[in-house]
């Protein structure tokens, strides 16, 4: 589950994902909008998300979900809370995938687990993951049906340990670092 950070560049992005893909299956590609401007936003998928579903990922984005159908993304990855996501899953289901992050607890969890979601996301988006965090992913794994990624961004490609979550969020290098 690779996580592509704002504001990257979609030629670097391209050929670290080719790289990575010549070697590694690619399941999920979040492509993160930050404080990007919404064209900007639109330019950067429409740029990287056609080869990488050819590849064979699935093309998640951020905001609203109305901009999925409309950049050809197959999903949309909310970091909002409750609300956020059942307008997300109106919107988009059955059709194309919505996943949850921002889990601040196993309330929190459990809320967004009992929706219409294809994933919940345990981590930051950016930087490394907790210990607090690690332990909610692991618990969630361990007792829920809905896959989990523990995102730990600031690991490296080689070396990563999704303890018992199905995937694991790792950021995606740029051009010659993968």
């Amino acid at each position: 589950f690779l996580i592509v950070p704002p504001h990257a560049d979609s030629a670097e992005t391209l050929a670290a994902l080719e790289q990575i893909a010549a070697t590694t299956e690619i399941p999920a590609l979040l492509l993160r909008r930050g404080d990007m401007a919404e064209n900007a936003y639109k330019s950067l998928v429409k740029a990287i998300a056609p080869r990488a579903q050819a590849l064979g990922a699935a093309v998640l984005i951020e905001g609203d979900p109305g901009l999925v159908r409309l950049l050809g993304a197959d999903g949309l990855h909310v970091s909002g809370g409750v609300k956020a996501v059942r307008d997300a899953i109106a919107a988009l289901k059955p059709d194309l995938i919505v996943g949850a992050g921002d889990i601040g607890s196993r309330h929190d969890a459990m809320q967004k687990g009992e929706l219409d979601i294809d994933y919940i996301l345990f981590g930051p988006l950016s930087g490394g993951i907790s210990e607090p965090e690690r332990d909610l992913a692991r618990w969630w794994a361990e007792t829920m049906q809905v896959p989990s990624v523990l995102s730990d961004p600031a690991a490296g490609l080689v070396g990563h340990d999704a303890g018992d979550c199905e995937f694991i969020g790792l950021a995606l290098p740029s051009g010659s670092a993968a």
